[in-house]
């Protein structure tokens, strides 16, 4: 393969982002909260009416972009991100990565999506637990926990399009599946609400691994 070379002086481009983990992370946070009103509106008047975990992560990660453009022209949010650093298996919905000319960076915060409820009965527990064709373990937080998603880093997220119920149906049920998974699992692993409105709601957690923690902010649509 060849490569042309490629200098700094040559296009103008600066390497030099002045920005903490902290700040990245607030501001894509932020951004998240933002999304949530003109992502339920692009749905609700969107041409497609049947929608899948795929195509609603399509429209939230157009939005999400708009949103994202507003706080930092130095961020990015695609997805689908394939480790090429720390070369797992796993592939989260969502990810978040700060972008230069010349320069391929780590991503700075990865999500995984998921409908509430699941699209089918024999999938119920998928946002904390579940298990591939194949029997591995699978399920959403799960992912987090094992280091399947997020490896090398300390944050992460959890994204869930509420189709039916209210927020605190779900938190009451998910935080039961948790509490079925004592003492593998522990109480620091339960969800706690941070921000509730009508349109979204926020909630914090943290999942135990091996070597460590994650901590996990779950950011509910209701659609």
């Amino acid at each position: 393969m060849v490569v042309d070379d490629f200098s700094e002086e040559s296009t103008g481009a600066s390497f030099s982002i002045d920005l903490s983990a902290e700040d990245i992370r607030d501001k894509i946070l932020e951004s998240i909260s933002n999304t949530a009103k003109p992502f339920v509106h692009s749905v609700h008047t969107h041409k497609n009416t049947h929608w899948n975990e795929d195509s609603l992560t399509q429209v939230f990660i157009a939005q999400n972009t708009v949103q994202l453009q507003k706080l930092s022209s130095s961020l990015m949010v695609a997805a689908q991100y394939r480790d090429i650093y720390h070369k797992t298996k796993g592939i989260p919905d969502v990810f978040y990565s700060m972008i230069e000319e010349g320069r391929d960076h780590k991503p700075s915060f990865v999500m995984e999506a998921k409908r509430l409820p699941t699209p089918t009965s024999t999938r119920e527990k998928e946002y904390v637990v579940g298990k591939t064709t194949t029997g591995n373990p699978n399920g959403g937080i799960e992912r987090f926990k094992l280091g399947k998603h997020g490896a090398g880093h300390s944050h992460c997220g959890m994204l869930a399009f509420v189709e039916k119920e209210e927020y605190q149906y779900w938190l009451k049920n998910i935080n039961s599946w948790i509490a079925e998974l004592y003492p593998v699992w522990s109480e620091s692993e339960l969800l706690k609400l941070q921000k509730n409105y009508s349109h979204y709601s926020h909630f914090k957690s943290k999942a135990e691994r091996d070597k460590g923690e994650v901590n996990l902010d779950h950011f509910w649509i209701k659609i």
